[in-house]
């Protein structure tokens, strides 16, 4: 996973953010995050460089800050959003997500290759180069075999990174092997948020 770099702005209709860039960016991100004063909205505009919305996008809710587009060439789409509901101490979250929009319901035997930009193996080496500890994946490697996904939970002080992969896809078993990221959703654990500020 090397970091895309570019200063011009896409062709008409082009994507904005590559999902490559997304990762690498959301990767700096969760790195940054040392104690709970650093789960911040300002942090995170700052470090994702999220595109402008349009004029158009309506008004935006309080605490949230989001951006969806479509991916180029394809019926998918990818979402980057922090959340920060005031009313509870562990809802500050940030998550990216791919979502297919076309009519197929079968999600495991969707093909990720066009989307798969992040690769799970890169992506969990390099969260444990950052001090993540990784926990237990969910469901296990058979049902993963039949289903194609699979959820892994990392953790390092009060924060937790939450990944679902898929596979890339059902057509060779080299594509059923490779997992690639389907979602992250990364929040602070409040209960050790609160240890680490003690």
């Amino acid at each position: 996973m090397s970091e895309t770099t570019s200063s011009s702005l896409p062709a008409a209709g082009g994507q904005t953010l590559t999902s490559q860039e997304a990762g690498q960016r959301l990767l700096k991100l969760i790195d940054s995050l040392k104690k709970p004063a650093d789960f911040s909205l300002d942090r995170f505009k700052a470090v994702m460089r999220l595109p402008e919305p349009s004029a158009d996008a309506g008004e935006r809710e309080p605490g949230y800050e989001g951006f969806s587009e479509a991916i180029a060439g394809g019926d998918w789409s990818q979402t980057i959003a922090y959340s920060d509901d005031a009313s509870a101490a562990d809802a500050k979250k940030i998550e990216y997500r791919l979502d297919y929009d076309g009519a197929q319901a079968d999600q495991d035997q969707l093909d990720l290759g066009p989307v798969c930009a992040m690769d799970y193996a890169a992506y969990r080496r390099a969260l444990l180069d950052m001090g993540f500890e990784e926990g237990p994946a969910t469901p296990s490697k058979i049902e993963y075999a039949t289903r194609g996904t699979l959820a892994q939970v990392f953790r390092r002080g009060g924060v937790n990174v939450d990944i679902v992969t898929q596979r890339e896809s059902s057509a060779s078993e080299a594509k059923r092997a490779h997992a690639c990221v389907r979602s992250i959703e990364v929040r602070l654990n409040a209960y050790d948020a609160v240890k680490e500020e003690g």
